[in-house]
C-alpha cells in the first residue's frame, strides 16, 4: 500500500506539478477548496501534508496548528516565505520541516521520505478494530465501519473516545464524567447513563454491534 499524501497549495499548477512528480511512488491528493481543511485532512487520512503558508480563509500556520491538535502526522512547509520568523514559527507550530520555492523536486521528494522515516511511529494513525469492519482512528477520532465514516456528536465523540482509548477495561462513571464535563459533580446520575445508552443504541442501529458493555453500578467498557 502506498503512503498518502495531501497536497495543501493554492497553486494549482505547483500543486498538480508536484502530484505528477510523486504519483508513481504515493498517493496523492490534491487540495481545490480551503475553508474546511481540517475535515478533509480526517477525510482522506493521509500518512503527510505538504503545506503552504499563503492560503486563502485561514493560512497555513492556522491549519499547521488544527491538524497538530488531532494528529501527529508529518507537516512539510512548501512556500515562497524565507524569513527565519516564518520557519521558527512553522516548526514551533508543529511544522517538521519547511522548504522554499522555487525547489527541485527531487529535494521535496527527500524530505517527505526524510519525515516519513522520522515519524515512524505516527506513520500510520493507530487504528483500532472493535468488530468486523468497525474501526475507530484514535488520532482522528473517526469511528468508520468499512471505510465509510460514521457520524458522531461532539458529545459521542468524547464519550466513545474514553471508552476506546482503555479497550478491555472498565472505565469508571467518574473517569466518564470528567471526559464529557470537565467534573463530576453536580451531574444527575441519569445523565451519564441516557448517554451512554444513545450512543449504545445508535452504533447498533449503525454497526448491528452494540459494542458498549455495561459493568452495572461501576461504569462500561468495549471489549
Amino acid at each position: 500500500m502506498k503512503w498518502k499524501i495531501l497536497i495543501i497549495e493554492d497553486d494549482f499548477l505547483l500543486s498538480g506539478q508536484i502530484a505528477a512528480s510523486l504519483q508513481q511512488a504515493y498517493e496523492v491528493r490534491c487540495l481545490h477548496r480551503f475553508d474546511c481543511v481540517l475535515s478533509e485532512v480526517g477525510a482522506y487520512e493521509p500518512d503527510l501534508v505538504l503545506l503552504d503558508i499563503n492560503l486563502p480563509v485561514h493560512d497555513g500556520f492556522y491549519w499547521c496548528e488544527r491538524i497538530r491538535s488531532v494528529s501527529h502526522l508529518p507537516i512539510v512547509f512548501i512556500t515562497s516565505r524565507a524569513e527565519t520568523a516564518d520557519t521558527v514559527k512553522a516548526i514551533q507550530l508543529g511544522g517538521d520541516d519547511y522548504i522554499v520555492k522555487p525547489f527541485r523536486l527531487e529535494l521535496l521528494e527527500a524530505k517527505i521520505q526524510a519525515a516519513l522515516r522520522r515519524n515512524e511511529e505516527y506513520q500510520k494513525p493507530k487504528i483500532v478494530e472493535l468488530a468486523p469492519g468497525l474501526t475507530y482512528n484514535m488520532d482522528l477520532q473517526s469511528l468508520r465501519l468499512h471505510g465509510t465514516a460514521l457520524e458522531l456528536t461532539p458529545t459521542e465523540k468524547k464519550l466513545f473516545h474514553a471508552l476506546v482509548r482503555k479497550k478491555g477495561a472498565l472505565v469508571s462513571r467518574t473517569e466518564l464524567m470528567l471526559a464529557l464535563w470537565d467534573t463530576d459533580q453536580f451531574i444527575e446520575e441519569g445523565t451519564l447513563t441516557t448517554s451512554v445508552s444513545r450512543l449504545r443504541h445508535k452504533l447498533s442501529a449503525l454497526t448491528g454491534h452494540s459494542v458498549i458493555v455495561t459493568s452495572k453500578g461501576k461504569g462500561y467498557y468495549i471489549e
